[in-house]
This record gives structure tokens, C-alpha cells and sequence, in this order.
């Protein structure tokens, strides 16, 4: 997660709290060995998109419960990914090579499952994203957030330091 978030210039404490649920559900599924390729798929969409944290935070909730679930619903794709990611149903119809009429059948249906369309979504975000995300990453904001992101881990190395928890039990 950290090599990801700061190679697109994403902050790294707050994402990886937000994946956290993602990789949980990922564990022990048949996803798992496709959790860091779709996380960075994703990572690179909020880049490009400079997302903020509460909607990075509901993608990857949204991707746990499609995960969790096996099958994905509409509220998932349309409501918790759409209202985040623009686009994504459009992005997933396009990912499943249906349409959205077709896509929203397919779900209607419940044939949909997260197994099927995570991969190929995260290949169509990659496609769509990658090279925004580098232009994002070059920005002003992501330097920023690399910079935020290497105080944070700075602080916690020196909090967690013997001579410092020495000096504060004094």
C-alpha cells in the first residue's frame, strides 16, 4: 500500500485505512490473489480523480461488501461505487463488454458476481487512469501528500522511540 500511494502521490495513512476492509474481505476469497492489482487500480482512479478520503474510503467499503456478498447488487455498483467513482457503472458495463441496459439485467438477474467484474474493472480503471494518475502524482497535492505522509510515519518512529518513551515515563 505504501510503494502504491506514493507512486501516485495518494496520502498513505488515510488510504490504507480505507483499503483495510477491502483487503479483509479479499482474505480467503477467490479475489485475494487479485486484491493488490485491483488496489492499485483503484488507488490510480483517485489519483487521477483527486478523490477525497471519505470517497476513497466508500469505494473500497463498497468493493469489501461486493466481495463479501459474491454477487454484486445495484446499490453497491450504482449507489456506493457510482456516487464515488463517476462513471462506474458506465466504466463496469464497458469492463463485463455489455451494455448498461445488458449490465443492469445481468444484475437484475443476480449473475453478476464480484469475481467477474473486480478484475476486469480494475483492468478498465488501469486503462482509463494510469496516466492521469502520473500527472496527479507529479502534482502540487501530491506532493503534499507524500510529504504529510513521510511526517506522519516520522513522528510515529520517533513516539516509538526508547529514548523517547524512556524520556516520557520519566
Amino acid at each position: 500500500i505504501y510503494n502504491q500511494t506514493q507512486a501516485v502521490g495518494l496520502q498513505f495513512q488515510e488510504t490504507a485505512q480505507a483499503a483495510k476492509t477491502f483487503f479483509a474481505a479479499a482474505q480467503g476469497s477467490t479475489l485475494a490473489g487479485e486484491a493488490n492489482n485491483i488496489f492499485n487500480a483503484v488507488a490510480k482512479g483517485a489519483a487521477a480523480l483527486q478523490m477525497s478520503t471519505d470517497d476513497v474510503n466508500g469505494v473500497f467499503l463498497a468493493l469489501g461488501q461486493m466481495i463479501s456478498k459474491g454477487k454484486v447488487q445495484a446499490e453497491e455498483l450504482r449507489g456506493q461505487l457510482g456516487e464515488r467513482l463517476p462513471g462506474a457503472f458506465q466504466l463496469a458495463a464497458k469492463a463485463m463488454n455489455m451494455s448498461t441496459a445488458e449490465l443492469d439485467k445481468f444484475i437484475a438477474d443476480g449473475k453478476l458476481t464480484a469475481e467477474d467484474l473486480l478484475p476486469k474493472l480494475a483492468q478498465a480503471l488501469e486503462e482509463k487512469y494510469a496516466e492521469k494518475a502520473v500527472k496527479a502524482d507529479n502534482s502540487v497535492q501530491g506532493s503534499i501528500n507524500r510529504m504529510t505522509t513521510e511526517w506522519e510515519l516520522f513522528k510515529a518512529s520517533v513516539l516509538d522511540s526508547e529514548a523517547v518513551v524512556g524520556m516520557l515515563n520519566r
